[in-house]
């Protein structure tokens, strides 16, 4: 399993973020190909080595020209949303925007739609973001873990006026994070940096058994005395690992509306839920209910928690520990006669391997070319086998 290490050493925002990624060795080829797909205009991805206190960096930047600079938070979700892009891209930039546009909405007291991204959201920071995601997929990366933040101090100029270091923003979705606090002048994390931490990084320590496989450096075009502005992405490999700590939130709901648990389940995976169950119950005096049961990581259980009172009726719900075992697993796409189809493959305990298309991809082309699922399903398992023999 591929583990990555985001390892601000001197500072931390999008770009360098990102640098940090092709310098590892995501090919800025197959970056232009997912930016592409936006549908946005046209502008240059340019990269430039640097040297930062004797290392070789890697700064990644763009040509914008004339492309519209700033998007709201609802027309960058359609954006990414009707994208060609693979669908591990689009939920990891979705839940990147989604971290930023909801801190701030908190600062400015708007609607997460509504929010209206300038410095922390400009066409850059969008790329960069969509960037970030397309790169961990092309790495196949499975989980990332970070070293805490650098804030700096000071004061910086935005379009608002003049604000403290860190800012408004970047504290805000700091908050449960590790962050540390240098004698440096000036922003060494930016908004964009901290909402992917926020988002798609784990809390606690990497794995003991890791081997490392590789490093890249990013850097910004910022330069301070006596500080190196770099980031360090740490590729590692190590043993498959089944069994993790997750957490399990369950309640009982007698008094909701049938058509308003499809928007609840829809919320409750946006806020990163594993898994949503419900199940018809029978409570005290004989009432019939529904019983919700959501798997979360700890990470994500306070937002999950407030879903739930939010978006269900109920008053009150349980909440406790539970070691999950699951398979090694691993997504990837095949060439099939009516387009590509994701396939998704786990390895039993005794090393085998089973295999089965995506059902949403599958049911897709069936509507599509006005085919029966068990006739397709049954050509899609005779293609994978085949592929299994090209490459005994």
């Amino acid at each position: 399993m591929k583990v990555l290490i985001f390892d601000p050493i001197g500072g931390a925002s999008g770009d360098m973020i990102l640098s940090s990624l092709v310098h590892l060795g995501c090919p800025v080829d197959y970056l232009r190909g997912v930016f592409d797909a936006l549908g946005i205009g046209n502008f240059e991805v340019r990269t430039k080595k640097k040297k930062i206190s004797g290392l070789d960096a890697l700064n990644l930047h763009f040509d914008l020209g004339c492309v519209k600079r700033e998007h709201d938070h609802a027309e960058i979700r359609k954006m990414i949303e009707k994208a060609a892009i693979p669908e591990k891209v689009k939920e990891k930039s979705l839940k990147i925007f989604t971290a930023l546009a909801n801190a701030e909405a908190a600062l400015h007291g708007e609607h997460c739609n509504h929010v209206r991204f300038h410095e922390a959201g400009a066409l850059d920071s969008i790329l960069d973001i969509l960037g970030i995601a397309a790169a961990l997929d092309w790495l196949d990366v499975e989980r990332i873990y970070g070293r805490p933040l650098p804030m700096g101090k000071g004061l910086v100029k935005c379009r608002h006026g003049i604000i403290p270091v860190p800012s408004p923003a970047t504290t805000l979705l700091t908050q449960g994070l590790k962050v540390r606090w240098p004698e440096v002048e000036g922003e060494l994390t930016t908004p964009t940096a901290a909402a992917v931490f926020k988002a798609i990084v784990r809390n606690g320590e990497p794995p003991g058994n890791t081997v490392v496989v590789g490093s890249g450096y990013g850097c910004g075009d910022k330069t301070f005395e006596n500080w190196p502005n770099l980031f360090r992405s740490i590729l590692c490999e190590t043993a498959e690992e089944h069994r993790d700590r997750v957490f399990v939130v369950e309640c009982d709901v007698d008094d909701m509306i049938p058509e308003d648990w499809e928007g609840a389940i829809q919320k409750l995976f946006e806020t990163g839920a594993l898994d949503v169950t419900l199940t018809a119950q029978v409570m005290k005096r004989g009432r019939p209910c529904i019983g919700v049961r959501v798997i979360a990581r700890e990470e994500h259980l306070q937002e999950i928690e407030k879903t739930i009172l939010v978006h269900t009726t109920t008053i009150g719900i349980r909440c406790y520990p539970v070691e999950r075992i699951t398979l090694p697993r691993r997504n990837y796409q095949i060439a099939t006669p009516y387009g590509k189809l994701w396939v998704k493959e786990v390895v039993t305990p005794e090393g085998k391997k089973r295999r089965k298309p995506e059902f949403k991809d599958l049911q897709g082309i069936a509507v599509r070319n006005n085919l029966s699922l068990p006739a397709l399903r049954k050509e899609i398992d005779n293609i994978l086998k085949e592929l299994e023999k090209e490459k005994a």
